[in-house]
């Protein structure tokens, strides 16, 4: 994966990565309140040699420096803790004490600063003045050897001390870490998840897998003012398609389609046509899905002939073409189901009807099943100057874009391009959208197009 992707994973599984942080956070809270309140005590001890031990003074303090890093470990040792012990008269192991006991020095320094933590405040206290009492003692038997004790001197310049409130925890340290734990989490699922998601949510990607460029990214809510914004960008592509044709057929003729049903194409083929009209143009939306028909429906067409009674010569194309309530948009819905739809659109018939269509209107949208489940889409693309897939953002798993995109190879139909729905917009991207087609607050495309607040149709 690029820096992108991965940039892309974290933004479109943001809820995730916060949600994790925000329980890395109570975690650490939960963390803080079980953990046991820690007191402290302190002591510091000097350590020095006499200029007449170690010649001069300068010697002295050099060998006393280079005593001082023996006696940091020797505080924290099992016979210093048995002599805390038996001097406090504690009721505590050797190791319990040590693991009690921290010491450090800085470097070229000849003081030891001991810190004593634990659960009880009186004990660490304790311990503290049990060190004070032996730790010179100890240092005396075991470097002075039965030479004078002015040879290595041990003194205690500071302490023992308590600290006047506990020492931990830290609410801070532990929130802090709760909360970046839960970050790192959170990012590497949104990352495995990414990875693991063999569906579409990005223009690039559906882009790559059907081989044609998105010409649009339609937000998932119907109401929303960014949606009239892409269906004319949409609306825009096509005709940019169509007039860079030349001598070739343009894009006079396109089937909609979609890899499995439910992705959204017969809603885009319907907002689509809707644009297209309002444009100008004179548009015919054709229901070519004779299986499982919603477009009439949708659009309360009533009953009557229709795309299979034309296809079989039971009705005559004037008597099965609708108007709608925008201007220079006909419907031609399927009409009645027929028992052999594949056979129909792949009749001698549907190649004069469209042949004939062309004539007529400078549209003509196709509105055809889904490719996987039947052929039916797959021979209304071979009618067709072009096809556009409707990609389902989050939905249409790659496997079968690319599958779908077979298809339309094997009836060498020409792909113009993607139209990636049902992407979650932000609300600062919709705000932008709002602001930028004149809309306030809580407003719709509505206001300026009803095909802007069109439901969403099935297929």
């Amino acid at each position: 994966m690029e820096l992108r992707a991965y940039v892309n994973a974290l933004r479109v599984r943001w809820v995730l990565v916060a949600a994790l942080a925000v329980l890395g956070a109570l975690l650490g809270l939960v963390a803080y309140v079980l953990t046991p309140t820690v007191h402290a005590s302190s002591l510091t001890f000097y350590v020095s040699v006499p200029p007449a031990a170690g010649g001069s003074s300068a010697t002295a303090t050099q060998y006393a420096q280079a005593k001082v890093n023996s006696y940091v470990s020797l505080v924290r040792s099992d016979e210093a803790a048995r002599r805390v012990i038996a001097d406090q008269g504690l009721p505590l192991t050797p190791s319990a004490v040590s693991s009690m006991i921290s010491a450090s020095a800085q470097q070229n320094s000849q003081l030891i600063s001991v810190s004593v933590r634990d659960e009880s405040a009186a004990r660490t206290l304790a311990v503290a003045r049990g060190l004070a009492d032996t730790f010179g003692p100890l240092v005396d038997e075991l470097d002075n050897q039965g030479r004078p004790s002015d040879v290595i001197g041990i003194d205690v310049v500071s302490g023992p001390t308590q600290a006047s409130a506990p020492v931990g925890p830290d609410l801070k340290r532990y929130l802090v870490l709760g909360l970046l734990a839960g970050l790192v989490l959170g990012a590497l699922l949104a990352v495995l998840r990414d990875l693991l998601d063999t569906t579409v949510r990005s223009a690039g990607r559906a882009a790559e897998l059907v081989g044609a460029p998105t010409l649009a990214v339609v937000d998932e809510d119907p109401d929303a003012a960014a949606r009239a914004e892409p269906v004319r960008q949409l609306r825009t592509g096509l005709a940019f398609l169509r007039a860079a044709g030349g001598r070739e057929p343009g894009a006079e003729v396109v089937v909609v389609t979609s890899a499995l049903g439910g992705e959204g194409k017969t809603t885009t083929s319907l907002d689509l046509a809707r644009a297209t009209a309002e444009s100008g143009e004179q548009v015919l939306l054709v229901e070519a899905d004779l299986r499982r028909p919603t477009l009439a429906g949708a659009l309360n067409l009533g009953a009557g002939p229709g795309l299979s009674e034309v296809l079989a010569g039971q009705a005559p194309l004037s008597a099965a073409v609708r108007p709608t309530g925008t201007d220079g948009l006909w419907v031609l819905p399927a009409g009645a189901l027929p028992p052999n739809p594949a056979e129909l659109l792949g009749s001698a018939r549907a190649v004069e009807l469209v042949a004939g269509l062309r004539g007529s209107y400078g549209r003509v949208l196709l509105d055809s099943p889904p490719l996987l489940p039947v052929t039916d889409a797959a021979l209304a693309a071979g009618l067709a100057d072009g096809v556009l897939v409707v990609v389902r953002w989050g939905r249409s798993r790659a496997d079968d874009v690319r599958e779908a995109v077979g298809m339309l190879e094997q009836v060498h139909a020409r792909v113009l391009g993607v139209v990636l729905n049902g992407r979650r917009l932000s609300r600062g991207e919709r705000r932008r959208y709002a602001a930028y087609l004149g809309h306030g607050p809580g407003q719709g495309a509505g206001h300026e197009h009803s095909w802007g607040t069109s439901k969403p149709v099935g297929g």
